[in-house]
């Protein structure tokens, strides 16, 4: 069992039926149109919810992608939380490795630099910020 597997485990264990995911196999050529880091999810799963957020399937995920401030911004935005924040991912990782972030957009903001490496240290986070909500 891979790592992504052993985390799809984790999560059915915790959540159960509210863990859905298809997992339609995408081909090589496919995958190498989204950020390496992302292809060993999307190799497991085509799409997955969670009751933290959902990760959109890749026909979803490219469409959104060429949207703006995506497109222009060289972000993928490969899913979203339950509220505001879209989930995204550097095609390239910066020079400190890092890929991954969300941004809220209705906060007016603009998208920060990425904070995460991988994508099971970004849903954990996501998955306990979640939990904190969910138990105040």
């Amino acid at each position: 069992m891979n790592i992504i597997q052993a985390y799809i485990e984790k999560l059915i264990t915790l959540y159960g039926d509210e863990i859905v995911y298809e997992n339609i196999h995408y081909d090589e050529e496919t995958l190498q149109q989204i950020p390496e880091v992302l292809r060993p999810l999307y190799r497991e799963v085509s799409k997955l919810s969670m009751p933290f957020g959902e990760i959109d399937c890749l026909e979803t995920a490219l469409k959104n992608s060429k949207a703006e401030p995506f497109l222009s911004e060289q972000w993928f935005c490969f899913g979203s939380d339950d509220y505001f924040s879209f989930w995204l991912c550097r095609y390239t990782p910066d020079d400190d490795g890092f890929s991954i972030t969300y941004w809220d957009h209705d906060s007016g903001s603009e998208i920060d630099d990425a904070i995460y490496m991988n994508i099971i240290d970004f849903l954990e986070d996501m998955r306990n910020e979640y939990e904190e909500d969910k138990n105040e």
